[in-house]
């Protein structure tokens, strides 16, 4: 496991138990608070999750947004593309529960004085400026607590130009770009629980080459957050954070700023 990834389990609960760290996804699927949002983020982390995983995308003015979705029709009170609509537009809607679509900056704003890492899938999307994302992140100086997701060479090459020492996940479409996401550069690879169950060297045969190997596990319950663990997999990217957590004996944060 690599030093990052050592200090992020260290600092966030889990030291000496187990190599795996968790990955809230969207701030995880389980929790109170709409997907994507500060209070979704906040959830996870007291819960024990050692990092949360958040979309970027852009609005049509340029500014960084986190969505899952091209658009906000199902996850917000409005209807159309992210990036047809200002960043004016995107702040009025309600994504549910009166809370409002984060920025990239309010993300790094609440992760700045906080114990938890962020996983930032860089969505393949219209008009996302890759060089204010990195920007964003090293002004913050929180590009140690980082990894960048991404989903092509195309936007690892773009990313790397504007920022030494930044860890990227390849969030790879399929196990034949393994090894030229692995040749490219990046300190992990994500894969899928079917994958293994039809090419089971995967793990070993990555983590032989030094690369961390991450799993999106959706609803995993806490029998299979065990069974990856026993795997020796470094990140679990899950819908239920919460469950991990206890699955693996990870300590809530302590509560020390109220939710968002």
């Amino acid at each position: 496991m690599s030093t990052w990834l050592t200090l992020i389990a260290a600092v966030a609960g889990c030291p000496g138990l187990t190599a795996t760290l968790i990955a809230a996804h969207r701030g995880g699927l389980d929790a109170p608070f709409p997907e994507n949002t500060l209070p979704a983020f906040h959830h996870a982390r007291q819960n024990g999750a050692q990092l949360v995983e958040l979309d970027l995308r852009a609005t049509a003015d340029g500014q960084i947004v986190v969505l899952h979705d091209r658009s906000v029709n199902r996850t917000t009170n409005g209807r159309g593309l992210i990036h047809e609509m200002t960043l004016a537009d995107v702040q009025a809607l309600d994504a549910g529960d009166n809370h409002t679509i984060p920025t990239l900056q309010e993300v790094l704003a609440w992760a700045m004085p906080l114990d938890v890492g962020l996983l930032l899938d860089v969505k393949r999307a219209p008009n996302l400026p890759h060089d204010r994302i990195v920007n964003a992140v090293v002004e913050a100086g929180l590009e140690p607590r980082v990894l960048f997701g991404v989903r092509s060479l195309i936007d690892l090459e773009q990313l790397s130009r504007h920022a030494v020492g930044l860890r990227f996940l390849g969030l790879i479409p399929s196990q034949q770009d393994v090894d030229a996401f692995v040749a490219a550069g990046v300190e992990g690879i994500r894969l899928w629980p079917k994958w293994l169950r039809s090419e089971p060297e995967l793990v070993p045969g990555l983590q032989a080459e030094g690369v961390s190997v991450w799993l999106t596990t959706g609803d995993a319950s806490a029998d299979a957050v065990r069974t990856y663990a026993a795997m020796g997999v470094e990140g679990l990217i899950t819908d239920r954070p919460a469950v991990a957590a206890s699955a693996l004996g990870c300590e809530p944060a302590t509560a020390e700023d109220k939710t968002p």
